[in-house]
């Protein structure tokens, strides 16, 4: 059983099409349906069933079965070549995301954070489900990010730095701003901003919404902070923002639910990595201090 045939056999489970698998790997049709001929008689059974056009494509049982398994071994497997090829490369690999990288700006601080590591670090920044995704898939060392479940993972090392409640952002000069407790049905009338799926807080949004039923009108989808704020201040929209997340020209207040969004912010790195855990705990400190003097 060769590496290619899985990953013939797994696009050929997506696709459905000989032709359009051998157009994704740039080979011909004929070496698609060699190597996926091969590999079943590797195995002993038939995984497709194929029409002699071999344009309907559909699998077996044992194909189904295959599928979930031969996926997750490519999957080790580059979580694999990731980790050797990252233990060449000496930097340590940082990602924070977009939002908290306003407040934690690491940037400010390569020189402290590099005499914690004890050599050269890289930093990425993107939204909360890509540096989720990154750490757990290997591409990142070390990394600063929050949900709105509480995480659990046997592959990484985890500190729950802080909790914090969802809130009601809007502009100092909304009506609304003079509220203590906002509830959502008060809202389904006006204009919002969210920001885009790539950040938790577009999750949370839409899990607001749904529980109300609320079919909400939405102004603009955004991927920074600055154009949440610019938005909020200009257009004078609405959106959901984690409580520490406190900028110049908006107002938070909070939402009354029986069971308020909690965010927690977690600091994460690989288990068996190139972090030590002196070097780990350096890092919670620091990032616990950053908090502190923000709420301060």
């Amino acid at each position: 059983m060769k590496l290619q045939q899985l990953k013939y056999f797994n696009a050929l489970c997506r696709l459905k099409s000989f032709s359009k698998v051998a157009s994704k790997f740039k080979v011909s049709q004929p070496t698609v349906s060699y190597a996926i001929k091969s590999l079943e008689e590797d195995l002993g059974v038939k995984l497709i069933l194929r029409n002699q056009s071999h344009t309907d494509v559909s699998l077996t049982k044992e194909g189904e079965l295959f599928k979930k398994y031969s996926l997750n071994a490519i999957q080790q497997l580059d979580m694999g070549i990731t980790a050797v090829k990252n233990v060449h490369d000496g930097r340590i690999k940082i990602g924070i995301t977009a939002a908290l990288s306003r407040f934690f700006d690491l940037t400010q601080h390569i020189v402290s954070l590099e005499e914690i590591f004890g050599t050269e670090i890289g930093l990425l920044e993107d939204g909360s489900k890509e540096i989720t995704r990154k750490i757990i898939s290997n591409k990142l060392d070390i990394a600063l990010f929050g949900t709105n479940k509480e995480v659990v993972s046997s592959q990484l090392d985890l500190k729950k730095i802080a909790t914090f409640p969802f809130k009601l952002a809007v502009s100092k000069k909304h009506p609304l701003s003079k509220e203590s407790h906002v509830h959502l049905s008060q809202v389904k009338n006006e204009k919002f901003i969210l920001f885009n799926e790539h950040f938790i807080h577009h999750e949370v949004f839409w899990k607001f919404m749904n529980s109300y039923g609320i079919i909400p009108n939405i102004l603009a989808e955004v991927s920074d902070l600055q154009g949440f704020e610019n938005f909020i201040k200009q257009k004078n929209t609405i959106g959901i923002l984690v409580d520490f997340l406190k900028l110049d020209h908006i107002r938070l207040i909070e939402l009354d639910e029986p069971e308020p969004v909690q965010f927690y912010l977690y600091l994460a790195k690989q288990k068996d990595g190139k972090i030590t855990d002196e070097a780990f705990n350096e890092m919670e400190l620091y990032i616990k201090d950053q908090i502190y003097a923000l709420k301060n």
